[in-house]
C-alpha cells in the first residue's frame, strides 16, 4: 500500500488555521456586561471598525446598540465610563474632533443622510433621522419623533451629523467635548458621525438572557 506523506509544515499551517478560526471575536477579559430594562449589554474594549464591530456583535448573539430614549442613553454612557471604566483618552479619532468614541448601531452607509439603526449590518433597520445638523448642510430632523442625541442636542440645536469630508457613515458616543478641548460641536455622551473605518471600542445589545 502506498504511503501518503504530508509535510509537517502543512499540518502545522492547517492547525494554525483551524485554531485561528475558532477564536472568539473578543476576549472575555475585555468585555463588561450589564443589564438594563430586560436586556443584556456588553461594552467591548477592543478596537474594531464599525463593520467588524457589528460582525462581532452578531457573533455574540446581538447587534451594535440601538438607543431608543434618554434613560437608555444614560444607562449606556454610565456603563461605558463607570462600569467598564473606559478612559476618555483611550484613543483619538482625528475626523471626530480629536477625541475618543465608542461605536453604536446607527449608520447611513446605505443611503447618505438617511440614518438607520442597523447594528447587525444587514442593510435595513429603523430610520430615525434624516439630513444633517448645523455643522453640515443643516435641516436634519428626527423621523416620527424618534430619540436622538447628536452633538449639540443639549443646546437645542443639533450640530451633527455633518458628514465631514463626505466620509462619515457611522455614529459613535463621544467621551469628551469636541473639537478637543471645547464643546463647540458636542459634549461628552452625545453622538457624532465619524468615518466607518475608525477602529474604536463598541457596545453590543442582546435581546435575551445569555
Amino acid at each position: 500500500m502506498k504511503k501518503i506523506v504530508i509535510p509537517l509544515f502543512s499540518l502545522m499551517a492547517a492547525g494554525a488555521w483551524i485554531s485561528a478560526g475558532a477564536q472568539p471575536c473578543a476576549s472575555p477579559a475585555n468585555i463588561y456586561g450589564f443589564s438594563y430594562d430586560g436586556k443584556n449589554y456588553e461594552v467591548v474594549k477592543e478596537m474594531k471598525t464599525w463593520v467588524n464591530a457589528a460582525a462581532c456583535a452578531v457573533e455574540r448573539g446581538g447587534y451594535l446598540v440601538h438607543i431608543n430614549d434618554q434613560a437608555e442613553q444614560d444607562a449606556i454612557y454610565d456603563a461605558i465610563v463607570n462600569g467598564a471604566a473606559v478612559p476618555p483618552s483611550y484613543t483619538v479619532v482625528p475626523d471626530g474632533g480629536g477625541v475618543a468614541y465608542v461605536w453604536i448601531g446607527a449608520t447611513d452607509k446605505q443611503v447618505e443622510v438617511a440614518w438607520l439603526w442597523d447594528g447587525d449590518n444587514n442593510g435595513s433597520g429603523d430610520n430615525f433621522w434624516n439630513g444633517q445638523g448645523t455643522a453640515g448642510t443643516g435641516g436634519g430632523s428626527a423621523v416620527g419623533g424618534a430619540f436622538f442625541n447628536w452633538g449639540g442636542t443639549s443646546t437645542g440645536i443639533p450640530n451633527e451629523p455633518d458628514d465631514f469630508n463626505a466620509n462619515q457613515d457611522a455614529a459613535a458616543i463621544a467621551l469628551a467635548g469636541w473639537p478637543s478641548g471645547t464643546t463647540m460641536l458636542g459634549i461628552a455622551g452625545e453622538w457624532n458621525d465619524i468615518s466607518i473605518t475608525n477602529s474604536i471600542y463598541f457596545v453590543i445589545e442582546i435581546d435575551y438572557a445569555k
